[in-house]
């Protein structure tokens, strides 16, 4: 994993938590918790809906954590599964869903089956997934993703340090960044993502 630019990995999360420190704290899904329901990234005290972007209050609505402003993060690079590596800055033009998890996380693999669904329905639109595999080999991932199938992006981070990097220490972790690689929201925990109401907002989004 490589991150460019001026920042230490550590600062890229202090950024994205400054965002939330006016918020109320909210205790995160453990790792190794069931797939119960998603625990979000807190969510901002009351801001002039004049000021809000137009996709705040969906997203709000399906769990998540929406910063007040998109986050401009320095550019990043992992391993992908399939060999090679792609950077967050190569996606330009496309809505992001980063995705850290692991294989042993009951709430990852309750969460992965409706990541599938969603990348076959948008992967034609400017849309992507990256799913970074937190802390394990390539040989386990390799094992696991073959036997179950999924076909969507998946990529390593065995050092942990971009999950560190992106506050991941409780996983499933996940941000979704807009077509000009800016992070615009994140959410802690399981959640479906086939569902309509996600599947068109996110939709929307890479039209924009």
């Amino acid at each position: 994993m490589r991150i460019k630019g001026l920042f230490a990995p550590t600062l890229v999360a202090a950024l994205l938590l400054s965002l939330a420190a006016c918020a109320r704290s909210a205790p995160a899904t453990p790792a190794s918790a069931g797939p119960g329901p998603q625990t979000a990234i807190p969510t901002p005290v009351a801001q002039s809906t004049a000021a809000r972007p137009w996709y705040a209050d969906r997203l709000e609505k399906l769990g998540f954590y929406v910063f007040p402003e998109p986050v401009a993060v320095p550019d990043f690079s992992a391993e992908a599964l399939k060999g090679g590596s792609l950077s967050l800055s190569a996606l330009k033009g496309k809505v992001v869903l980063l995705n850290f998890w692991a294989t042993w996380c009951p709430p990852c693999r309750a969460e992965m089956p409706s990541i599938e669904a969603l990348w076959k329905k948008l992967k034609d639109k400017p849309f992507t997934v990256m799913a970074v595999s937190v802390g394990e080999d390539k040989g386990t991932v390799a094992k696991f993703i073959a036997d179950q199938k999924y076909s969507y992006p998946i990529f390593l981070d065995p050092s942990s340090a971009l999950g560190t990097a992106f506050n991941a220490e409780s996983i499933p972790t996940t941000y979704l960044f807009d077509k000009q690689g800016r992070a615009i929201a994140g959410i802690k925990g399981s959640r479906e993502y086939d569902g309509p109401d996600v599947v068109a907002l996110f939709g929307e989004l890479a039209a924009k």
